[in-house]
């Protein structure tokens, strides 16, 4: 696979991350190192009230699978008395395992006032920072911009845009290369009551024209890298045997990963005693409950059970 641009240009907006919430980081670290997955060092989230500030804590700290094309985030709770610490807690409450999906853009102010202007209600910029090591062993801050909306705007969880403002120091090669083959985030799969509803907010969220019907029951709505693919309770169910909607709302159940050999990461994970299901040319991989989630991993887009062949 040809590596792409890892950040969007001008209107484009692209599947940026997501993120497992985990109660006990270093089991999900452990786990993660028996998938074969590299992670970044251990950090804690800062950000400033405004442009002038000194940072302050969060009140989360991260882990992170950095891909050629995206990355995975792994985030637990470092101080449950700060707003977001709180709302993160919440959010785990529900259930381990997927709560985040960030989209990135080019332009955070103006996605702020579109997102106005469609009815959702956008909070003010967040200015985030997290250290980070760097190859020669010193340190540099890692800073984004975020775009939040109320928590009822977008009931799966945590949905945002995020600006990136320093690439090269984020996507270091030393943490791209992964022992299972594992080479880009595509598309995130969310388990919804009312597919026609969720869709639609999705693609107003997105400044997408429509979804496109995979089937009845699954709809995906396409980005200029990755997708949303939205399933109602009957399309989960063919897409994630066994999972069901929580009872307070929608659920982030999954995301598709593309492979450099699909057949060697398969095997690879049989070696570190994990089950992939092979089904057609995709692998089906529930998550240990250290980390929730299903991953749906491909050697081509095409391959994915909601591409619509």
């Amino acid at each position: 696979m040809e590596q792409a641009r890892q950040l969007p240009v001008g209107e484009e907006i692209f599947l940026d991350h997501v993120a497992h919430f985990v109660p006990d980081m270093a089991e999900a670290h452990r786990d993660l190192n028996r998938l074969g997955f590299v992670q970044t060092p251990y950090t804690e989230h800062r950000h400033r009230l405004d442009e002038t500030s000194d940072p302050v804590p969060s009140g989360t700290a991260n882990r992170c699978i950095m891909l050629p094309e995206g990355y995975i985030e792994v985030i637990a709770v470092s101080d449950a008395t700060t707003e977001l610490g709180k709302r993160t807690q919440g959010q785990l409450d529900r259930y381990v395992g997927l709560h985040l999906i960030a989209f990135s853009c080019v332009d955070p102010e103006s996605v702020q006032g579109r997102l106005t202007l469609t009815g959702f209600h956008p909070q003010p910029l967040v200015h985030l920072k997290r250290p980070v090591t760097l190859p020669d062993g010193g340190e540099d801050e890692a800073s984004f911009t975020c775009c939040r909306v109320r928590p009822q705007d977008m009931p799966e969880g945590r949905v945002q845009y995020v600006t990136h403002l320093s690439e090269d120091i984020v996507w270091q090669e030393r943490w791209m290369r992964h022992g299972n083959g594992i080479v880009a985030l595509r598309d995130v799969i969310i388990g919804a009551e009312v597919l026609d509803k969720t869709a639609a907010r999705y693609c107003w969220f997105l400044n997408r024209g429509g979804p496109k019907p995979v089937s009845g029951n699954i709809w995906r709505v396409p980005l200029d890298r990755g997708g949303v693919v939205i399933a109602d309770e009957e399309g989960l169910e063919q897409l994630v045997p066994g999972a069901e909607l929580p009872d307070e709302g929608p659920l982030v159940a999954g995301y598709g990963l593309l492979s450099a050999d699909l057949s060697q990461t398969e095997a690879f994970f049989r070696e570190r005693g994990f089950e992939p299901e092979r089904v057609d040319n995709f692998l089906r991989l529930t998550l240990p409950e250290t980390l929730g989630g299903t991953l749906f991993i491909a050697a081509e887009d095409a391959d994915f059970p909601w591409a619509g062949r």
